[in-house]
């Protein structure tokens, strides 16, 4: 067995919530099972999405329609911040190679070994 599936009663019973409940939010596309052989679970990042939904659903009293919503944005958000980073990335990859204003392309080289 894959140590990384948490079986589903397992994460029902952590939970307190029923089995039924954790296959109704499977069937809505809220949250991935896994299967490794016998055994279907959630691997940990699902189970941290499941926490959330309970919350959602459980604590603050939002319909499964509502939940729906937020983890599409959270989901949305989470995409836009890795495509910015990979952005960030690039553009501190670019300024990096470029040279400073006034300075030829080699400039910076030739200065460091009559310097040094």
């Amino acid at each position: 067995m894959n140590e990384r599936i948490i079986p589903r009663d397992l994460v029902a019973s952590h939970l307190a919530v029923s089995t039924r409940a954790l296959l109704r939010y499977e069937q809505l596309g809220l949250v991935q099972v896994t299967r490794d052989g016998p055994v279907e679970g959630y691997e940990p990042a699902q189970v941290r999405r499941l926490w959330s939904i309970m919350s959602f659903h459980r604590d603050l009293g939002v319909n499964l329609a509502g939940v729906q919503v937020i983890l599409q944005l959270c989901d949305r958000m989470t995409e836009l911040h890795q495509h910015l980073d990979h952005l960030a990335n690039e553009l501190r990859s670019i300024l990096e190679n470029e040279p400073e204003p006034g300075q030829s392309p080699g400039s910076s080289q030739e200065q460091s070994q009559t310097h040094g």
